[in-house]
């Protein structure tokens, strides 16, 4: 039950308007983070508090060496007690309860919820562009793009409202305790601090760009080795099988060459943390003792130094691994806008009717189509289908047949000219209720990755059963179909007769 209360504070499918996605960085983030910002709000107050609370951890600690050092055991409870209480009621109570909180709204809400909203809101996005655009670019590059994009905003998002909020916290709380303390004890605190921030405005850019040469490469990786294995047939057939290779040595070459210099940048990153902390480390160490030797600080005092300094070093390598990792998101979601926020290129006029069929008159005029270029493809064609008319037309390859049906289906926009169905411009109606009404039949042999019965219905979902086997029989597959098995993948081993599909 909690879980789920957690897991219901971000619905993937909430209502939304659908509208196209911002090209700028910021503008990106923002169209995804104010569907969800409570959530976020929620986090970092939660990660402030667990922030205060592993701080004030230290502080008891040197507070009971002190108590230790200077009373005597028959004395500790008596005036200690209730000291004593309250530490144990943080550590037991406030501190689990705190973290529980936190770990929930972060693992549970944001998460799941939040990554795949955001991948459902471009999937739809995305889903609507025209076919122009599948053309023109890898399926596997675009597929790679809206599935990485949402996991990398997520957590890019997250890691700077938790571990950099977290660690801003516990380090400005740490440099307030050694100043408590005394001043001279947090001068080496602070001059780390300015030190680590020159790091991390050095490093962290160029750490980004690499990261972002590496996103690319790996969706270009990723979109040749898929579009070879999309069009294997033609592959095999015209046994380019050495050419493959080197299609895809290319792109993994490029993409360990990127490989390499992004791992380069981090060495050189980490290397630097890791002297500027031994040399804080030394500079506490020295600094500690030498102002309990002068009496200026207690015993208790080091041990609150030696043990923020210790959790501060620590800390110092996650959290510069997770800026890193914000800006390797960062690269990522740049890359993922590439493609997500394109706009659309065919679109329904404002208010649009559905296509009203009365006699199915097909009326082409003085249509004029070049794919972009000056000439080509389709020019000054004038035809009318008339009701229950039947025509071929016949011409050499590349002469337009296609492109004429594909016009009819509205998959590109004339450069001229119009086309009429019973009257109705075809530019000025419904894009799916024009489909919905055109029956077409392809060269294409392709099966969708799903069972048999969801393809033969694919045309009409809510087709009857009775409606399928009727189907088979008019396209004469209903003799074999039977005995096919349903293949489709990540179903179980076991073969499947097709009629139980």
């Amino acid at each position: 039950m909690m879980f789920r209360w957690f897991e219901s504070l971000i619905d993937p499918f909430r209502d939304y308007e659908t509208q196209r996605p911002p090209e700028g960085l910021l503008a990106f983030y923002w169209s995804f983070l104010r569907q969800v910002w409570p959530v976020y709000v929620a986090l970092m107050v939660s990660g402030l508090i667990v922030a205060l609370i592993e701080v004030s951890l230290f502080r008891y600690i040197g507070e009971i060496v002190d108590i230790l050092k200077t009373t005597t055991p028959e004395q500790l409870w008596t005036d200690h007690g209730d000291d004593f209480l309250w530490m144990a009621a943080v550590v037991i109570v406030a501190r689990p309860l705190a973290s529980l909180f936190h770990d929930l709204m972060r693992h549970q809400a944001i998460a799941p919820g939040f990554t795949n909203l955001i991948r459902w809101q471009n999937h739809r996005w995305v889903l609507r562009q025209s076919i122009a655009f599948f053309a023109n670019d890898f399926a596997g590059r675009v597929a790679n793009r809206i599935i990485q994009t949402g996991p990398a905003l997520r957590g890019s998002l997250t890691e700077a409202a938790d571990a950099v909020w977290f660690v801003m916290i516990y380090t400005i709380s740490a440099v307030v305790l050694f100043l408590e303390a005394d001043l001279r004890l947090a001068l080496p605190l602070m001059i780390w601090v300015a030190a680590y921030v020159g790091a991390l405005v050095y490093f962290v850019p160029r750490v980004a760009r690499k990261s972002a040469e590496m996103s690319e490469a790996r969706s270009m990786l990723s979109g040749r080795i898929v579009d070879s294995y999309t069009n294997m047939p033609t592959v095999k057939l015209f046994a380019h099988t050495d050419r493959e290779d080197g299609y895809a040595r290319d792109a993994l070459a490029e993409h360990t060459s990127v490989f390499h210099d992004q791992m380069r940048a981090i060495s050189k990153m980490t290397i630097t943390v890791n002297l500027m902390n031994s040399a804080l480390l030394l500079a506490v160490g020295v600094m500690a003792v030498w102002l309990w030797s002068a009496g200026a600080i207690s015993v208790g005092a080091i041990a609150l130094a030696a043990g923020l300094v210790i959790r501060v070093v620590n800390m110092s390598g996650w959290i510069m691994w997770e800026i890193t990792g914000i800006f390797e998101n960062v690269g990522t979601v740049q890359d993922g806008i590439l493609t997500i926020s394109r706009p659309h290129q065919v679109v329904d006029v404002p208010d649009a009717p559905p296509l009203a069929i009365a006699g199915s008159e097909i009326r082409f005029e003085n249509v004029r189509f070049h794919y972009g270029r000056d000439k080509g493809a389709v020019e000054d064609v004038s035809l009318v289908v008339r009701p229950g008319e039947k025509i071929g037309l016949v011409g050499p390859s590349g002469a337009g047949k296609s492109t004429l049906v594909n016009l009819l289906l509205r998959f590109y926009d004339l450069e001229g000219g119009r086309i009429l169905i019973d009257g109705q411009d075809i530019a000025t109606v419904q894009q799916e209720t024009l489909r919905e009404a055109i029956a077409v039949v392809t060269q294409d042999t392709s099966l969708l990755h799903r069972s048999i019965r969801a393809n033969i219905k694919y045309g009409r979902p809510g087709a009857s059963d009775e409606e399928m086997a009727e189907a088979a029989r008019l396209a004469e597959a209903d003799a074999f179909i039977p005995d096919l098995v349903d293949a489709r993948a990540g179903r179980a081993s076991t073969p499947t007769p097709a009629s139980a599909a």
